[in-house]
């Protein structure tokens, strides 16, 4: 059977937030799934990327068919997610060059909500990280990944893909700034310092917010982020109180429960004298009960509500959509190229040991009845000769199969290659049985 890559995933595109939460991973999750899949013989490299906006696997099979590999990873994440069978009209599964393409797309940022946000190639390699140390990647995963950090760089640094582009996260601050036009006068209590979170700050101070606040699970992170922006670190516990005097509160952290919740704000409001609230929540899962978007002034956005404020940017990039698809499309391509000449390897090296067998089967036969006759010009000159032959053949291999796509005629070839080591091996069996 053929080598085979395969992408099986959804994004923002294919499938709304409340349906990307129910597939997202945390990172001890990818760890134990990759390693549950691994373990299976055929599977010979897993990669997981999950972000706000997609989750996507990408996976290496040997000996199966396209059909057996997508069946065997898409059921074994339908079960450890214990997802119900309707998500699958969410998932998009992509095979071969395209999947190749694809990866190659979504690390160029081509593939973002936010077109050409840099983001995403962090993610891509902290993704391909947590399978390498986990030993999970295999080599043609390996290689995959490190081309498609190539391609993410050349498709910067070739087209201007990402000038002036809209990140999720100052997409969500001109939310906030919507709401508040008014923002620099306003306090804001940003929960998260993980690298959203830090992209978020950014985007708040070049909006013009002077009353930052930031806090964190892990105290020690929001006081870094505190201190590189010259903002206030509070304590985690300190939430509920801050949101009485906040007016924007933006949430980006990896929890997997609701942090905010309709009977806080509940709470909250009579004490802020029912002034309006803007809750941004950039987290997957939401960290932001979706009740709380029904209360009287409060808005609530997610994720997918700053698909909005990043079209309006999107207009001004189109053209260099073109350049970076022709980058990612030969370097795709030249993957292939390698991925396929894998398949043609083993058949070289038969071809090349058995011109080496009947080179020192006949050279030595030869010799027995040229005694006296220099050695080495002799054996020089059938190592010539059989080399030559063997790099005829090899060529005409290459062409027919073009160059190793063609499993059956690779196949077919094999099976003559072993036919004349069987036949060699024969043959030399018969010589030995024939002598007195």
């Amino acid at each position: 059977m053929e080598r085979m890559i395969g992408v099986i995933g959804l994004n923002y595109k294919s499938a709304p937030v409340q349906v990307r939460e129910m597939m997202a991973f945390t990172e001890d999750q990818i760890r134990q799934f990759i390693r549950s899949l691994k373990q299976i013989e055929s599977v010979a490299g897993i990669v997981v990327l999950s972000t706000c906006n997609r989750t996507e696997l990408y996976f290496h099979v040997k000996t199966l068919t396209s059909k057996q590999g997508f069946d065997l990873v898409m059921g074994r994440l339908i079960d450890y997610k214990n997802l119900e069978k309707s998500v699958e009209k969410h998932l998009y599964l992509i095979e071969g060059l395209d999947a190749v393409k694809h990866l190659f797309s979504v690390a160029s940022g081509l593939n973002s909500m936010a077109l050409g946000e840099d983001q995403i190639i962090g993610q891509v390699k902290n993704a391909f990280l947590i399978s390498d140390h986990g030993h999970c990647a295999g080599p043609v995963l390996t290689r995959l990944f490190n081309r498609t950090f190539s391609a993410g760089k050349r498709v910067r640094t070739e087209t201007h893909i990402n000038e002036g582009s809209a990140s999720v996260s100052s997409a969500a601050a001109s939310l906030a700034k919507r709401q508040f036009p008014d923002i620099a006068k306003r306090s804001v209590l940003l929960i998260g310092a993980g690298q959203t979170g830090r992209l978020s700050m950014m985007s708040l101070i070049e909006k013009g917010c002077k009353n930052l606040y930031i806090t964190n699970r892990t105290f020690e992170k929001a006081e870094i982020v505190a201190k590189e922006f010259n903002t206030t670190a509070v304590p985690y516990h300190s939430i509920q109180a801050h949101m009485r005097v906040c007016d924007v509160v933006m949430v980006a952290t990896g929890s997997v429960t609701p942090l905010i919740t309709k009977k806080m704000l509940l709470e909250i409001m009579p004490e802020r004298q029912n002034r309006p609230i803007c809750i941004v929540d950039l987290s997957v899962p939401r960290n932001v009960e979706e009740a709380v978007g029904t209360l009287e002034n409060v808005s609530l956005f997610d994720v997918d509500d700053t698909e909005v404020v990043i079209h309006e940017t999107y207009e001004k990039r189109k053209a260099e959509i073109i350049k970076a698809d022709a980058i990612v499309s030969r370097l795709a391509y030249n993957y292939m190229e390698w991925l396929a000449s894998l398949n043609l390897s083993p058949t070289i090296r038969q071809i090349q040991e058995n011109f080496r067998k009947i080179h020192d089967y006949e050279f030595e036969n030869y010799r027995k009845f040229k005694n006296g006759v220099d050695r080495k010009p002799m054996q020089d000159y059938g190592t010539h000769i059989s080399d030559k032959f063997s790099r005829l053949i090899i060529e005409n291999l290459k062409h027919l199969t073009d160059n190793g796509r063609k499993v059956e005629h690779l196949q077919m070839l094999n099976e003559l290659f072993e036919l004349a080591v069987s036949n060699e091996a024969n043959q030399k069996n018969n010589d030995t049985n024939a002598r007195p």
